[in-house]
């Protein structure tokens, strides 16, 4: 076991089993990826029920999103949601499956306003919707850009490049 860490004098040990504790069955498999983070999944319906409940928890509360991943694996997208309690000095990284078919998943800006242009960003790039975001447009690309170019599947188009 690990010597506690920051203000809240927790291991990340004793962090990961008071997440699991204070949001049950909602985070799915939490481990502990030495030496400061904890990594669990969360079911794409309870991602924002989530978020709310990691922002205010008492003691260990997650008020700050670091950064939002978007992957594309072949067959189905993942959001990456990358976590930090200032109370604890723990990252805490949430996984979020999205199906390929309807790549939609709740935004998280009006919980941590951090993710608004990560969450743009991976609109952008991979076209996962974020559902509720107050300003959900391309920040990378142009407006009339053809396509998202980080997906897997991704092939450009003649009418993204006039000047060619």
């Amino acid at each position: 076991m690990l010597p506690a860490i920051g203000g809240a004098g927790l291991s990340i040990d004793e962090v990961a089993a008071r997440l699991a504790a204070a949001l049950g069955a909602d985070l799915r498999d939490p481990r502990v990826q030495e030496p400061d983070t904890v990594v669990a999944t969360v079911e794409r319906g309870r991602l924002h029920d989530v978020a709310v409940r990691l922002r205010g928890l008492d003691g260990l509360a997650y008020e700050s999103c670091n950064f939002v991943a978007a992957v594309d694996y072949v067959n189905r997208f993942e959001t990456v949601y990358h976590l930090y309690s200032f109370a604890s000095n723990t990252y805490l990284e949430l996984h979020v499956d999205v199906p390929r078919a309807q790549p939609v998943v709740a935004t998280v800006s009006d919980v941590w306003p951090a993710a608004d242009w990560h969450e743009r960003e991976a609109w952008d790039m991979m076209g996962i919707r974020f559902e509720g975001h107050p300003d959900l447009r391309r920040i990378l690309l142009k407006d009339d850009w053809v396509g998202h170019p980080l997906r897997k599947d991704y092939v450009d188009s003649v009418e993204n490049h006039p000047h060619v």
